[in-house]
């Protein structure tokens, strides 16, 4: 990745009109040998600019475009109160979104029963202190995407999930989705508020077992099928797909007699002797 520079311009557009800042990035670092005391930084207005100066935040840049020699600048007013002539050295720009953002968590957990459940989170936040998120997470690329936050927020979901989840059967999961979506909402609240981040909603997108013939039975028995047909039909096409002929059998309901040398492997002459045997009986019978 490289950003270009326009008279020392400091921005996340590119050249070409472009912007570094695509819609799941949040946090955006500017190369730091690219910044100098002529620079202009002009920040968008989806974007505030903190700006970081030997480990001290030394101020926050809102959308507009911002000279560092101007007096009224809050840069100047750091430099001149440590007595800097010019930008340090490790002088580190952050761009940070402030546009509304979305990510996914997924994960695995059981019910009291000890059923694997598979679900999904949906999280609607925006970055409303910048320098809280900047200054609490760490990343060593250029760029703190959507998928770094879910990272850290992954754990707190799951806690919440399974603290629900844990206590209740099978049978009841599905009642308890707003009890699931309060839990996380209550605790993501907390723990983004401390990162600078609002949260603007919680949603649970998807909760269902792990073993997927399971999901089949709970689909049929939603649709009014009775529990132990829907489990039969389960079955029936398990054997179908094994090409068993004794699907329809399990389908329907009624018991499949196969031939007594498909059920049990005996050996060809002693089939042949129990059918000589009965047809010698059968002959004897008729000629008596």
């Amino acid at each position: 990745m490289s950003v270009s520079l326009r008279g020392q311009v400091i921005s996340t557009e590119r050249e070409d009109g472009t912007s570094v800042m695509a819609p799941d990035v949040l946090i955006f670092r500017f190369p730091r040998e690219n910044i100098t005391s002529k620079s202009l930084f002009i920040v968008q207005p989806q974007e505030q600019c903190v700006v970081i100066i030997q480990g001290q935040v030394a101020g926050v840049l809102p959308p507009g475009t911002h000279n560092i020699q101007s007096p009224a600048n809050v840069l100047s007013g750091f430099l001149s109160k440590f007595r800097y002539n010019a930008l340090p050295y490790d002088t580190v720009a952050y761009f940070v979104s402030t546009t509304r953002h979305e990510v996914r968590v997924v994960g695995l957990s059981q019910t009291d029963d000890l059923v694997p459940l598979e679900y999904e989170v949906a999280v609607y936040f925006r970055v409303q202190n910048p320098p809280n998120l900047v200054i609490n997470v760490q990343f060593s690329a250029a760029f703190f995407k959507d998928s770094d936050l879910a990272t850290y927020i992954a754990p707190v979901i799951d806690q919440e999930v399974s603290s629900v989840l844990n206590q209740v059967k099978l049978t009841d999961v599905y009642k308890k989705f707003m009890d699931i979506s309060t839990a996380v909402t209550a605790a993501l609240k907390s723990f983004l508020g401390e990162l600078g981040v609002e949260l603007i909603s919680v949603r649970v997108t998807r909760l269902i077992p792990q073993d997927p013939e399971l999901r089949r039975i709970i689909q049929l028995r939603d649709l009014g099928i009775q529990v132990g047909d829907a489990v039969r039909l389960g079955l029936a096409r398990v054997l179908a797909e094994k090409n068993d002929p004794s699907s329809v059998n399990m389908a329907i309901g009624v018991p499949y007699y196969p031939q007594l040398s498909t059920l049990v492997n005996l050996p060809d002459g002693l089939v042949r002797l129990s059918m000589g045997k009965k047809d010698e009986g059968q002959s004897g019978q008729g000629g008596g």
